[in-house]
C-alpha cells in the first residue's frame, strides 16, 4: 500500500508540476496584469463567493464515495448513477443560494452575470471531482492524474492564445477568462465521465430516495465541516471588498499572494486525494497507520516548512518578479499567507486521517472554532491593516486548525511524540533560517539569493533527514 501511494503520488505530482505552475504564474497572473488590480479584485471576490457554498453540490458525496468504493469496489457501478443524480439536484440548490446571496451583497449587471457563470463553473468542477473520487477509489491513479491536469492544460492553451498573441490586438477581458474556464471544465468533465463509465457501465438518471436519504444522513457532519472550512478560507476576499472603501484594489493586492498560496494548496490537496482511500483501506484491514502517517508528514509538512521559510525571506522578490505593480501591503500579505501554508499541510495530513476514521464531530468542532476565530480577526484586522490583516487572519486560523487536528490524531491513535522526527524538523528550521541570513549577507542579486536558498533548503531537508530518500526508495522497491 505504501509503495502504491508513493508511486501514484510521484506521477500525479510530476504532471501537476509540469502544468499548474505554468497556469498559475503564466496565465492567471498575466490575466491580473492585463485587467488591473481593481477589475481582478472584483473577480476574486466573486470567485470566493462562488466557492463558499460549493460544498452543497457535494454534501460529502465525494468523501463517502471515495471511502466506500475504496473498501467495496464492487459497488462502483451500482452507486455511480445514483450519486450523480443526487448531485444534480444539489447543484440546483447551491446555485439558487449563491445567486441570492450575491443579490443581497449588491452585485448587479455584469458582476452578477460573472457570478452566475462562476457558479456554473463550480458545478462542472464538482462533477469533475466526483469523477476523480471514483477513479481514485478504483485505484485508477494514472487516469486520475491525467484528469487532475486536463482542465488547467486546456486553459493554458486557450488563454495563452488570447494573452500572448495579437489575435485580440492586446485586449483581454475578465469575462473571457470566465468563459474559457467553462469550456475547459466542460471538456474535462466529459473525459472523466467516459473513463469512469468504462468501469461502471452506462450512466443513467437513477434518483433513489432511500439511498439519497442514507447518504445525506451520513454526510451531514462532513458537509458542515467542509462548509465552515470553506467559509474561513474564502471569506477574506469577500470581506476585503465589502469592508473597505478601496476594497476591490485591496482584494487585488491580496489575490497576488493568494495565487501562490492557493497553488501550494493544490499540491498539498493531491496528497489528500491519494491519502484518503489509502487511509480508509488500511483502517478497514487493521494495518498500522503510523508508517504512512510519518511518510506523509515528512513529505508534506517538511515541504510546507521549507516553503514558508523560503518565501518569508524572498517573498518580495517573487511578487515583483511576476507582477507589474506590487505594494508593500501585498508583500506582507504574501509572506503571511505562505507561513499559513504550514497549517494547510497539517490539515491535509491529519484532517484526512480523521475523515477516513470518521472522526467528523471533532473535525466540526475544530472547523467551527476556526470559522469564529477567522470572522472575529477579520473584523479587527482588515480595517486596520487591509490586505495584510486578511492574510494574518488566514495564517492564524490555518495554523490553529492544523495544530488541533494534529493533537487529536496523536491522542486518538496513541502515537505519542516522535522526538526523533521533531528534532530533525528543528535542525532543518534552524539551519535553513541561518543559511538565509548568510545568503543575504554575501550575495547581492535577489534572484540568485532566491534560487541558491531553494537549493540549500532542499539539501538541508535531506541532510537533516527530515525527508528520507532512502526510506522512500526502499518502500518503492518493496514488494508490498
Amino acid at each position: 500500500m505504501q509503495k502504491k501511494f508513493l508511486s501514484s503520488l510521484g506521477l500525479i505530482l510530476l504532471l501537476n508540476l509540469l502544468v499548474k505552475p505554468l497556469y498559475i504564474l503564466g496565465i492567471d497572473a498575466e490575466v491580473q496584469n492585463k485587467v488591473g488590480q481593481e477589475e481582478y479584485g472584483i473577480y476574486f471576490a466573486l470567485l470566493n463567493l462562488s466557492l463558499i457554498f460549493n460544498i452543497l453540490i457535494d454534501f460529502g458525496i465525494n468523501n463517502f464515495n471515495n471511502r466506500n468504493i475504496s473498501q467495496n469496489q464492487q459497488l462502483a457501478g451500482k452507486h455511480f448513477s445514483k450519486l450523480l443524480s443526487v448531485k444534480a439536484l444539489l447543484a440546483l440548490i447551491y446555485a439558487v443560494i449563491t445567486l441570492l446571496l450575491g443579490m443581497v451583497l449588491g452585485y448587479r449587471d455584469i458582476s452578477f452575470w460573472i457570478l452566475g457563470v462562476l457558479v456554473f463553473n463550480q458545478v462542472l468542477l464538482s462533477f469533475i471531482l466526483f469523477g476523480r473520487s471514483n477513479l481514485a477509489a478504483l485505484q485508477m491513479f494514472t487516469q486520475d492524474s491525467i484528469v487532475s491536469v486536463l482542465d488547467r492544460t486546456l486553459l493554458v492553451v486557450l488563454c495563452g492564445v488570447l494573452l500572448f498573441t495579437q489575435i485580440t490586438d492586446g485586449r483581454f477581458e475578465i469575462i473571457w477568462f470566465v468563459y474559457l474556464q467553462t469550456i475547459a471544465y466542460g471538456i474535462t468533465l466529459l473525459v472523466s465521465l467516459i473513463m469512469v463509465g468504462r468501469r461502471t457501465g452506462r450512466l443513467r438518471w437513477d434518483l433513489d430516495r432511500a439511498f439519497s436519504f442514507h447518504i445525506f444522513k451520513k454526510s451531514v457532519p462532513y458537509a458542515l465541516f467542509i462548509l465552515s472550512g470553506a467559509m474561513y478560507t474564502r471569506i477574506d476576499g469577500i470581506m476585503l471588498e465589502n469592508l473597505l472603501a478601496d476594497g476591490s484594489i485591496q482584494a487585488g493586492n491580496y489575490a497576488q499572494g493568494y495565487r501562490f498560496y492557493e497553488a501550494a494548496g493544490m499540491f498539498a490537496f493531491l496528497f489528500a486525494v491519494l491519502l484518503l482511500p489509502m487511509y480508509s483501506r488500511m483502517l478497514k484491514l487493521g494495518e498500522k497507520i503510523r508508517p504512512m502517517l510519518e511518510i506523509s508528514s515528512r513529505l508534506l509538512l517538511g515541504t510546507g516548512v521549507f516553503v514558508a521559510i523560503l518565501f518569508f525571506f524572498h517573498g518580495e522578490w517573487v511578487l515583483r518578479w511576476r507582477y507589474d505593480s506590487v505594494t508593500e501591503n501585498a508583500v506582507y500579505s504574501f509572506i503571511a499567507l505562505m507561513v499559513g501554508f504550514v497549517g494547510v499541510c497539517m490539515f491535509y495530513i491529519y484532517g484526512t486521517l480523521m475523515t477516513a476514521n470518521e472522526n467528523l464531530r471533532p473535525l466540526n468542532y475544530i472547523s467551527f472554532g476556526g470559522l469564529v476565530l477567522n470572522i472575529i480577526l477579520n473584523f479587527v484586522l482588515i480595517p486596520r491593516y487591509a490586505a495584510f490583516g486578511a492574510a494574518l487572519t488566514t495564517m492564524i486560523t490555518q495554523i490553529f486548525a492544523g495544530q488541533m487536528q494534529m493533537l487529536f490524531v496523536t491522542r486518538q491513535f496513541n502515537l505519542g511524540i516522535n522526538f526523533r522526527m521533531l528534532g530533525q524538523f528543528l535542525i532543518f528550521i534552524i539551519t535553513f533560517v541561518l543559511a538565509n541570513f548568510f545568503i543575504a549577507m554575501y550575495i547581492d542579486s535577489q534572484a540568485f539569493q532566491f534560487f541558491f536558498s531553494a537549493a540549500i533548503g532542499c539539501a538541508l531537508l535531506l541532510l537533516s533527514r527530515t525527508v528520507q530518500i532512502r526510506q522512500i526508495w526502499f518502500l518503492l522497491q518493496a514488494e508490498k
